[in-house]
C-alpha cells in the first residue's frame, strides 16, 4: 500500500475530506506536531492499494468537484519528474492520467465565494 499526500491549506480541509468520503477514496491523516512550522494547514495521506488503477478516477472525480465548486480553489499536482500540474480546466480522464505519475497534491482554498453566489456586501452606509 503506498499513499500520495495531499497538502491542505487555508479553508480547504474539512471540505475536501467531506468530498473523499462521498466518493469513497481511502485516506489517512497524518499525525501534526504543534510548534512545528508548517506551510500547509494539514496533510491527508490518499491511499492507494497497489495494482488498484480505480483509485485515480475516485480521486480525479474529488478533485474535479473540488475545483468546480468554488472559484477560489487550486489544486496543483506535482509529479514524479518534478512537474507542476494546475488541475484547473483539465477533465477528470487527464487527471486520472497525471495522478498516476503524482507524487504530491496541494489542495488549495482561498476562501472565495461559491461559484454562482453572489458576493455578499458587507454593508458600510
Amino acid at each position: 500500500m503506498t499513499t500520495i499526500p495531499a497538502h491542505v491549506f487555508k479553508d480547504s480541509f474539512r471540505p475536501f475530506v467531506e468530498l473523499l468520503n462521498e466518493h469513497q477514496v481511502k485516506y489517512q491523516m497524518r499525525e501534526m506536531r504543534s510548534g512545528v512550522p508548517m506551510a500547509s494547514s494539514g496533510i491527508i495521506e490518499i491511499v492507494q492499494a497497489v495494482g488498484v488503477a480505480s483509485m485515480w478516477a475516485g480521486l480525479a472525480a474529488v478533485l474535479v468537484a473540488f475545483i468546480k465548486s468554488r472559484s477560489s480553489r487550486k489544486v496543483i499536482i506535482t509529479t514524479k519528474d518534478n512537474a507542476t500540474i494546475h488541475a484547473e480546466g483539465l477533465t477528470a480522464s487527464e487527471l486520472e492520467r497525471i495522478l498516476a505519475m503524482a507524487t504530491s497534491v496541494a489542495v488549495i482554498d482561498t476562501g472565495g465565494t461559491q461559484t454562482g453566489q453572489p458576493k455578499r456586501d458587507s454593508g458600510g452606509a
